[in-house]
């Protein structure tokens, strides 16, 4: 039997190894990101993206190699993933993470890893709509899974270190390091939380988002806002958007995994029908991001934006606040269809804030009383209750919503939204994860 002393050794190992392989993949996946998204504007010829004055749109000397570009990078997206053996696999990014952690084997391959990361990273960076939790989950999940096993630990340990690794990276993603351990409990569990990651995911996540704002910085997702007095018709309004944003996220995970799965079956068959949907995906990606540009690549940036800017600038017309959501949902879905390895968080972090501001725009039209909430009130609620309800990490989305903005004002707000919202996804049972297991079910739940 091994004495105490050598395994506090070995987990204080494991913190380190995981909080660095955490840190350091975000910051690589930022700069390639930035990289490749620069280089893109230059082919295009950008030369500015935002007009918060008048209709947000782009400006450039070649847009018209957007659509191929787009359509180049699901190809060699598609080619990656291919050598790299993603294409094969059921779940990939952030699913096949959980589908691992929560199986029997704890074996990921180390090329699809590189092959995921690569593949969606490209993909991101020559416009595909998605988010950025898919290839930051590999990135972390497989090469940990390999130095996890030097430090000689169990296989709960390592499910644990694992799993908390995953929750710290995307903490910093979303730059909010509070909820790095809320996400590591949540995110592979469909219900309960996971008392388990608590100490190693605090650790963790204080040494990941240590070397991300060192390379990267440290500001807020949106920026401080200050919210003022929040009456208790705010509450009201909160339980509205909680049910709204229910059902978009109900419609988000039905276009997800009903119609986006039937669509990949089909682009699966024949190298051709692929062809026909990749060409489809770029020409409809490029299309619509001519007009909006909000639905390129991860758009979390436009958050801040809409939230800041919207009340102010009317930069955002009813129908372009429509157009965003809607389209997002319908290329993220499209674009996982193309088999891109990209992640489905980041893309409704956007479809819950143009949601709320949309929410809001009508209510003032209407002639509603504005005591209801301010703009950025209904937008950061949407925002933490579309995500929270239906990809089952409700704690995780509160504190992510509260870090973006900087303010504790509408914690209460934000928590009966989020409730809400969850009671309307909770009745079918179902989340957007598909390798989410219940608590007891989980290994993470008896490490």
């Amino acid at each position: 039997m091994l004495s105490p002393v050598p395994m506090v050794m070995r987990r204080g190992l494991a913190v380190v190894v995981t909080g660095v392989v955490a840190g350091i993949a975000v910051v690589l996946f930022h700069w390639s990101l930035e990289g490749l998204t620069y280089l893109l504007r230059a082919i295009l010829g950008v030369k500015e993206l935002v007009s918060p004055i008048q209709v947000v749109h782009l400006v450039g000397e070649r847009l018209w190699v957007l659509p191929i570009a787009i359509f180049i990078g699901l190809c060699i997206a598609k080619l990656v993933s291919t050598a790299s053996g993603v294409a094969g696999q059921r779940e990939r990014g952030a699913d096949r993470v959980i589908e691992v952690v929560n199986g029997s084997e704890l074996d990921l391959p180390l090329m699809e890893t590189l092959g995921t990361a690569v593949a969606g990273v490209i993909a991101l960076g020559t416009g595909v709509s998605g988010g950025p939790e898919g290839p930051i989950a590999m990135l972390v999940g497989g090469p940990l899974l390999r130095l996890l096993s030097w430090c000689s630990l169990d296989d709960s340990s390592t499910r644990v270190f694992v799993a908390a690794g995953v929750g710290a990276a995307l903490a910093c993603i979303f730059r909010a390091p509070f909820a790095g351990v809320l996400l590591a409990g949540e995110l592979f569990v469909l219900a309960g939380f996971v008392g388990a990651v608590i100490v190693p995911g605090l650790l963790v996540t204080a040494i990941a988002w240590m070397i991300d704002s060192v390379a990267v910085g440290g500001s807020p997702l949106i920026g401080h806002l200050l919210f003022g007095s929040i009456h208790a018709e705010a509450y009201v309004s909160a339980v509205v958007i909680g049910l709204i944003a229910g059902l978009i996220g109900l419609l988000y995970r039905w276009w997800i995994a009903v119609v986006a799965k039937s669509i990949t079956r089909y682009s699966r068959s024949t190298y051709r029908r692929w062809l026909s949907v990749a060409i489809g995906v770029a020409a409809m990606t490029a299309g619509i991001g001519l007009v909006a540009p909000e639905v390129l690549s991860t758009g979390t940036g436009w958050i801040r934006l809409v939230t800041l800017l919207g009340a102010e600038s009317r930069a955002w017309p009813l129908w372009l606040l429509l157009l965003v959501p809607v389209a997002r949902i319908a290329l993220t879905g499209l674009s996982l269809s193309a088999e891109a390895p990209i992640g489905v968080l980041g893309p409704a972090l956007v479809i819950g804030a143009f949601s709320g501001v949309l929410l809001w725009r009508i209510v003032s039209l209407a002639h509603l009383p504005l005591s209801f909430g301010t703009l950025p009130l209904f937008a950061i609620i949407m925002f933490a209750a579309v995500f929270g309800s239906i990809g089952r990490i409700p704690l995780s989305m509160v504190v992510i919503a509260l870090t973006a903005t900087g303010s504790l004002t509408v914690a209460a707000a934000v928590m009966v939204a989020v409730a809400v919202a969850l009671l309307v996804v909770q009745r079918k049972r179902i989340t957007i994860f598909g390798s989410q297991v219940l608590a007891g079910r989980s290994p993470l739940s008896s490490p």
